[in-house]
């Protein structure tokens, strides 16, 4: 029953975590704050990437399983799935080094004194 509970209540945060970052977005782009749209689109992929990978690497992890198959690059399987793990953490790398780089660029156009 708790299990139960604790699962609505991740799909509901995650649902309302969206939605703050679809508002999020939709300010960066009234604002034309750029690197602020990026920076949203990459959390709502984040939130949205464990939905849309789990099936597709389950998927391939038993294909190569059922098959025989070497994974890509050589790597066992063990390997290929801590690869794969870091995609979600580079996804947010990403997303906050543009935000990082899109503050720096609008507070130094900001900080320069019109002469």
């Amino acid at each position: 029953m708790i299990s139960y509970i604790i699962g609505i209540a991740g799909v509901i945060i995650s649902i309302l975590m969206i939605v703050l970052f679809l508002i999020g977005l939709w300010n960066s782009k009234i604002h034309s704050f750029k690197a602020g749209v990026y920076f949203f689109l990459l959390l709502i992929i984040h939130q949205l990437y464990p939905f849309m990978a789990q099936p597709l690497i389950r998927n391939y992890i038993d294909t190569i399983i059922i098959e025989n198959k070497e994974p890509m690059l050589g790597m066992t399987i063990g390997e290929l799935v801590a690869t794969l793990s870091l995609i979600p953490k580079m996804i947010l790398l990403v997303a906050f080094t543009c935000l990082i780089y899109g503050l720096r660029r609008l507070w130094n156009l900001k900080s320069v004194s019109p002469e």
